[in-house]
């Protein structure tokens, strides 16, 4: 057979593929086990959590090893994400060394978060562990942390089952609210300040909102922890620039009836656990957090439920904002309809010049008019790739947009050069577009970008400092 250039490329893929695979397998074997990969202090039986729509989701059951009589249990709700069991896997080990019986599950894959449906989740969840020997059924909770705040006391309101309520780092306000501190924070320490932080921290967020990105968006938490009837302990980190914990514990403090324990850990982050040098998330939680949770449940379940607080009280720098509401010009249809008249006003001009020297049928063509057709597009084109650009590249460690002079990254000062100058060049194209003769319907579709773009360049941040 002969041998192709194609059978060469396929073949080269093909070794590559079963090499990679070898390598995989001998690192897999070499590499030491996971700490506390198999723990020997605590048992790990695998369960299933049936869904109420038939959906199974894996799960595991950590309890002390050497227990005697019936345990209290915990269920863990993750965070946002579609995340595993592992993911809470270092709580999880953590609590029940303190003599609770814990249950891991996979969360629901979900392309967008339904807090309902993910409280049903861990009710099920909470169903199978009171069913697992060794459990006390009437002591048996819930532990949520971040999204899993908000998910808990929804879940914890629908039945007595739940016989107490553990709160991590979770916010006690809407989700946009605070994704919209979150970003702030990440602006102030990227050190960006003036119309791009405006444009991020709020101009973002009415637009996706308005375009349904943004799930459960309005949820409010306040009627959900208002009906909690059992013992709730909140742990806040405080150095969290995720949730504002300031704001949060006073909330709870307003709203929870139930015998409420306030705990704020110093120096700790969002996740609660120990950072390495690199700002990454180790699996080992900050000091005294797990003997807080260990403790307090010990005192539920002994019928005697603490309240009070501890530690540090959380020290915001910034106090959250509210969105207003959206006008009818902030809507995503309404931004995507002034993008396509933008680039058609824009670009219609030069398309109308190269369609006329292909038929050498040239007209003069002004200077302002020429700068304006090419500084125009390219400010709006810029714009849109850098503000993707910089969104998409902003995680949990923060967010990166460029080189900054000033409290301005460079690359947006570069773009509102471009902006000013789209603006000068639509002021002179416009004094003299009386004067273009049979050319003024074009330069008319020009400038008329030239005014669309003034609101919409002021609206997105390009003409302020």
């Amino acid at each position: 057979m002969e041998v192709t250039p194609q059978h060469l490329i396929r073949r080269f893929v093909a070794g590559l593929a079963v090499a990679a695979a070898l390598l995989v397998a001998a690192v897999t074997l070499a590499a030491p086990a996971r700490a506390d990969e198999n723990p020997v202090d605590l048992t790990a039986t695998s369960v299933t959590v049936t869904a109420s729509d038939g959906t199974r989701l894996g799960a595991t059951i950590y309890a002390p090893r050497r227990a005697t009589g019936p345990l209290p249990g915990l269920v863990l709700v993750h965070g946002s994400g579609n995340s595993k069991q592992d993911s809470v896997r270092a709580e999880a080990l953590a609590f029940a060394r303190t003599g609770i019986a814990v249950l891991t599950y996979d969360k629901r894959q979900l392309d967008a978060p339904d807090y309902s449906l993910l409280a049903d989740d861990a009710l099920r969840a909470l169903a199978t562990l009171r069913t697992q020997e060794g459990v006390d059924p009437a002591q048996v909770g819930m532990w949520g942390i971040s999204e899993g705040g908000w998910v808990v006391p929804l879940a914890a309101e629908q039945t007595d089952d739940v016989a107490f309520v553990i709160l991590a780092s979770a916010s006690g306000l809407s989700p946009i609210r605070t994704q919209t501190w979150n970003m702030r924070n990440k602006l102030a320490n990227a050190d960006v300040s003036g119309s791009l932080a405006r444009t991020l921290s709020d101009r973002t967020y009415r637009v996706a909102d308005d375009a349904g990105m943004f799930a459960e968006s309005g949820h409010d938490p306040v009627p959900a922890l208002a009906a909690l009837t059992r013992p709730v302990l909140a742990v806040y980190g405080t150095t969290d620039t995720q949730v504002p914990a300031a704001e949060s514990a006073a909330i709870l403090r307003e709203t929870v009836r139930a015998p409420l324990t306030l705990r704020f850990l110093p120096d700790a982050g969002h996740t609660l656990r120990v950072l390495d040098d690199t700002g990454d998330t180790t699996e080992t939680l900050v000091a005294g957090y797990a003997d807080a949770v260990g403790t307090w449940v010990r005192a539920v379940t002994g019928a005697t439920p603490p309240t009070g607080e501890s530690g540090p009280t959380p020290v915001q720098e910034r106090t959250s904002v509210p969105l207003s509401d959206t006008q009818w010009w902030e809507s995503w249809n309404a931004q995507l309809t002034a993008l396509g008249l933008l680039l058609f006003a824009f670009l219609s001009y030069p398309i109308v010049a190269a369609v006329r020297r292909i038929r050498r049928a040239g007209v003069p063509v002004g200077r302002a008019a020429r700068v304006l057709a090419v500084t125009g597009p390219l400010t709006v084109i810029g714009f849109v790739v850098y503000f993707v650009t910089v969104l998409d590249g902003a995680d949990w460690r923060g967010i990166y947009p460029g080189p900054t002079f000033a409290g301005r990254p460079v690359l947006w000062l570069g773009l509102q050069l471009g902006a000013l100058v789209t603006v000068v060049a639509a002021a002179i194209t416009a004094y003299t577009w009386r004067t273009a003769g049979k050319d003024r319907v074009r330069l008319g579709v020009l400038l008329a970008g030239g005014g669309l773009f003034v609101p919409w360049a002021l609206y997105w941040g390009l003409l302020l400092p």
